[in-house]
Order: structure tokens, then C-alpha cells, then sequence
């Protein structure tokens, strides 16, 4: 072939490649957002209530609404993009989360605010679904590890600005206008998403919503399946409860700090659970003949982390003590979700791994979201009961609240530790099955 041909076959491979990085990218960014609005009422907590004149009760519904609006959506996620094409579920995915960060921004009054971030939600569920089956269609098997892993990683990145930076940006311009720049900046993805992405035939599928909840509902009758959901639903829900809601306004709280300031321990969380992602997974191949043990190792070690972040403890040895071990625990949280996943591929096959991720997103939603008014109302009773922590306001966390929360993380992460005995002699089994 000459060289005038062999430039006329490369240029189109060129151009195709680089549309599949575009296309990737835009969902990546969505996917980014997406991370952002879940954890960041830990960075507009303190903003959040002075504004609507409530307390840890108003955060912890500000919360739960977002959890009850993703658990909703896990179970037909992966159906819709089966069915409908990654294109048309993103580009409505990307609609409903900008509207709904807008109608929360503009919001008047708490009620609004549930809806809202309800409607965002429901939007933000359906990316990382979306993300992960345009990956296995845009790029060869032999990129396909790399691409999933820093589509996950993009996740963490909005994490990451949810901290520092966005408590930095509330502090000087309020949360308000920052939901506001964060819904135009989700549009202005839009339209780019709709021009990157390709318009992909829907395929012939037999599968209906009815039959996925059935095999999930089936999928349950085992109690090694039961198992692996309690263990993944207690590791979220402990980690985005301390990363996501409450951990910029226990750590100012400690160090009376300003909650940009108070991020700093965040972002290296978010950093932390990047790194253990990339780096820890591999320790899932090599733990394959003992999951079950890996598990509740480091769900322990999650927990003497958590115990070591009591107030007592963090006002004796300090601010750099606290960053250090929020960072350990992100390097922990980032280990543990690759060998979940591969409890998942071993428990439920290649063929229901769908339902097997469903079931187990949504159990973590459930619990997420239950939790949440639990805790709320647990920090303000505890603090008030102290008598010295709430001073002249009755609305304010203490150390009596921090420690009640610390308490309840603790007790919330026992499944961890139950989930994999549940799991133990199934695991087994297939591994003598390879």
C-alpha cells in the first residue's frame, strides 16, 4: 500500500479515536457532577441551615432525599440504557441533573429542596451505568480495565472539588450561586454531549423491567446474596455519610475552622480513595481465594479508623493527625469496592451481573437513605443532652453530636463484617468450581 493510502485508512481510524475520547469525556464530566452533588452537603451544611433556619434534621433530609432518588432509579438503570441507547439516557440523565441543580439552587423552601434534589438524583443514577457500557462499546477489550478505572476515577474528581474548592467558592459566593454555576456548566456538557455522541440503534432486547426485578427478587432467596448486599450497603453507606455529609462541619466544628479550611482533610479522602481505586485493585486478583476474609479485615480496619476520629481523640493530636487518617480511609474505601465487585462477579455469574450490581445499589441506597433522619435527629439529641455542647444554640452539633455519629458509623458497620460470613461457603464453592 502506498503512503498516500496507508495516511487515507489512518486519518479515519484518527478522527474515530478521537471522537471516542470526546464522546468518553463528556460522560466522564457528567459523571463528575454527578460524584459533586452527592457528597457536597458536607461543604453548604452550615450556609444550608442559617438560610432555611434548621438544623442537622434539614441536612440529614437534604441528604436522604438524593439517596432515595438514586436508590429509585438503580434497578431500571442498566434496562434503560440497554434498551434506549447510552445517548438518549445520558443526554436526560444530564436534562433532569441541571434542572434539578437550578430548581434546588432557586429553591424557597425545604419541600422544594427534597424535590429537587430528588429530580437530581434520579438523573445523576443512570450516569455511571451509561459510562460503563459506552466504554465497552467504544474501546477494545484490551483498554476496556484502563477506561473503566478512569471512569471511575472522573467520579472522584467531582469529589474532590466538592470539598476545598467548593467550600472555598460557598464561602465567597454562596451555595446558591454555586448550584447555579454548577446547572450551567452541566448544560453547556449537554450540548457538547449531544454533538460527541453517537446515535446508537436500540437493540432487540427481550428483557422487561418485570423480569429484572424478578431475578433480583429470585436472587435473594440466597443467603450469600443477602450477603454481599449488606456488606457493599454498609461500607456506602458509613463512607458517604462521613465523606459526604458530615465531614467538613465535624472537622471546623473541632478545630472552630472555616469550613473551606475544613475540606482540606476531604480532599484528601477524595485523593486517597482515587489512589486506592487505581492501586489496591489489583489486590482483589490476588485475594480471589479469600474475600471473604479480605473483607472483613478491612472493613475492621475501616472502623478503628472511624473510632480514631472520635472528638476527644482529634482535638488532642490535631488537624494534620485528622488529614491523615481521613486520608487512610479513602485509600481503605477505595480498596474495598473492587473486591465487592468481585464477590459480585463470583455470586451471581457473568450472566446476572447486572442484577447483581442492581440489587446491591440499591440496597446501599436504602440503607444510605434510612440512615440518614436516624442520625440527624441522634447528633442534635446528643448534643443537647450534653448541656455544654450546644451553648446558646439549640440547633448546634457538638462533640457530644460528632461522638454520637461516630458511635452510630460503628454500629452501621457490623454488616460489614456479618456480609462475608454470610458469603464464606459460596465463595468457596466456586472457587473449587475454577
Amino acid at each position: 500500500m502506498s503512503m498516500l493510502g496507508q495516511q487515507a485508512v489512518y486519518a479515519p481510524v484518527s478522527r474515530l479515536a478521537d471522537r471516542a475520547y470526546l464522546a468518553w469525556a463528556t460522560v466522564a464530566i457528567a459523571y463528575a457532577i454527578a460524584f459533586l452533588q452527592r457528597v457536597s452537603p458536607q461543604s453548604i451544611s452550615l450556609s444550608f441551615m442559617h438560610d432555611f433556619n434548621t438544623d442537622a434534621a434539614g441536612v440529614a433530609m437534604l441528604a436522604s432525599s438524593y439517596f432515595w432518588g438514586y436508590t429509585l432509579m438503580q434497578i431500571p438503570a442498566g434496562l434503560l440504557v440497554d434498551r434506549y441507547g447510552v445517548k438518549r439516557v445520558v443526554l436526560v440523565s444530564m436534562i433532569a441533573s441541571s434542572l434539578g441543580s437550578a430548581a434546588f439552587a432557586l429553591a424557597p423552601n425545604l419541600l422544594d429542596v427534597f424535590a429537587a434534589r430528588l429530580i437530581v438524583a434520579c438523573g445523576d443514577a443512570l450516569v455511571f451505568t451509561a459510562l460503563l457500557k459506552l466504554v465497552a462499546q467504544s474501546f477494545s477489550d484490551d483498554r476496556f480495565g484502563v477506561m473503566s478505572g478512569i471512569s471511575q476515577v472522573s467520579g472522584y474528581v467531582g469529589g474532590v472539588i466538592a470539598t476545598t474548592p467548593l467550600a472555598a467558592a460557598v464561602t465567597g459566593f454562596g451555595w446558591r450561586a454555586c448550584f447555579l454555576f454548577i446547572a450551567c456548566v452541566g448544560l453547556v456538557n449537554l450540548a457538547f454531549a449531544k454533538l460527541a455522541l453517537k446515535s446508537d440503534p436500540v437493540p432487540h432486547s427481550n428483557a422487561t423491567l418485570k423480569g429484572v426485578i424478578m431475578a433480583a427478587r429470585q436472587s435473594l432467596s440466597h443467603a450469600a446474596n443477602w450477603g454481599c448486599a449488606m456488606t457493599f450497603a454498609s461500607h456506602f453507606a458509613v463512607v458517604t455519610t462521613l465523606s459526604g455529609v458530615w465531614g467538613i462541619p465535624m472537622v471546623a466544628h473541632i478545630f472552630n475552622i472555616s469550613p473551606a479550611a475544613a475540606g482540606t482533610p476531604l480532599l484528601a479522602f477524595m485523593i486517597g480513595n482515587a489512589l486506592g481505586s487505581i492501586f489496591l485493585g489489583h489486590v482483589a486478583d490476588r485475594a480471589a481465594a479469600a474475600l471473604d476474609s479480605a473483607l472483613i479485615r478491612i472493613c475492621v480496619l475501616r472502623m478503628v479508623l472511624i473510632a480514631l476520629l472520635l472528638p476527644p481523640v482529634a482535638h488532642a493530636l490535631g488537624f494534620v493527625y485528622v488529614t491523615i487518617m481521613f486520608a487512610a480511609l479513602g485509600l481503605v474505601a477505595g480498596g474495598t469496592v473492587p473486591l465487592v465487585l468481585k464477590c459480585v462477579k463470583k455470586l451471581y455469574t457473568a450472566n446476572l451481573i447486572g442484577v447483581g450490581a442492581s440489587v446491591n445499589t440499591t440496597a446501599a441506597g436504602i440503607f444510605a437513605g434510612a440512615s440518614q433522619p436516624v442520625i440527624g435527629f441522634a447528633m442534635l439529641a446528643a448534643s443537647q443532652a450534653s448541656g455544654t455542647d450546644a451553648g446558646h444554640n439549640a440547633a448546634a452539633i457538638g462533640d457530644a453530636g460528632y461522638g454520637a455519629l461516630i458511635a452510630i458509623l460503628l454500629f452501621m458497620s457490623l454488616p460489614g463484617i456479618a456480609g462475608p460470613l454470610l458469603m464464606r461457603s459460596k465463595l468457596l464453592a466456586r472457587q473449587s468450581q475454577l
